[in-house]
């Protein structure tokens, strides 16, 4: 999608969405809550984003998770080296002032599309709070030496989120794959739950 040429969608699945940055938020601050269960999380999370009831649960899925990557493949908040950069709970008050300090802009006051809010959070300069610590978090501290490795390895242990960060980047991305897997799994399953009920 380029933010230059194409609009930002209101639709997913022909289904009016609200496309205010903090259901994605409230989203992904759902999925990674590990005391909710699962079949709580998909009704909720369908009813953060869609307006209106999905015709096909399996194909919402999947919408909401190519809206939730801003209309790429889903990264589950990590930045180009595959690690987790921000953290909605850990980084709010950070990202609140770093885009006031960046873009002027009043994140309580200001509605913003969930793309918009997405292009402008991973493009944050290095001199906010938010664009600092996101650059250490994105740093391999095994590719830099002497001084720079000891002060990579301590801002990142100040601002750490992962305590998987030692894996490798395929392991990451394999656990993310298998997560949204056993995701789509799940909503299957609601879905064959559905029909049978329906037919008695």
């Amino acid at each position: 999608m380029n933010p230059l040429l194409d609009d930002f969608p209101a639709a997913l699945c022909g289904v009016p969405i609200d496309t205010d940055y903090r259901r994605m938020v409230q989203f992904e601050l759902l999925m990674q809550d590990a005391s909710i269960p699962a079949g709580v999380k998909l009704p909720a999370a369908m009813a953060l984003v869609y307006t209106q009831p999905v015709p096909n649960l399996a194909e919402a899925w999947d919408g909401l998770l190519w809206y939730y990557a801003g209309g790429q493949a889903a990264s589950g908040g990590k930045g180009k080296a595959g690690r987790r950069v921000y953290d909605f709970d850990a980084d709010g008050e950070r990202i609140y002032t770093s885009f006031w300090q960046a873009y002027r802009i009043d994140l309580q006051k200001t509605p913003l599309h969930w793309f918009a809010f997405r292009l402008l959070l991973f493009s944050l300069p290095q001199d906010t709070p938010q664009g600092a610590v996101m650059y250490y978090r994105s740093l391999d501290a095994a590719k830099a030496k002497g001084e720079e490795r000891r002060r990579i390895l301590k801002m990142q242990s100040l601002y750490g989120l992962d305590k998987g960060e030692h894996l490798s980047k395929a392991q990451r991305e394999a656990a993310w794959l298998a997560k949204m897997e056993q995701r789509r799994r799940e909503v299957e399953e609601q879905m064959k739950r559905g029909e049978s009920n329906a037919k008695r």
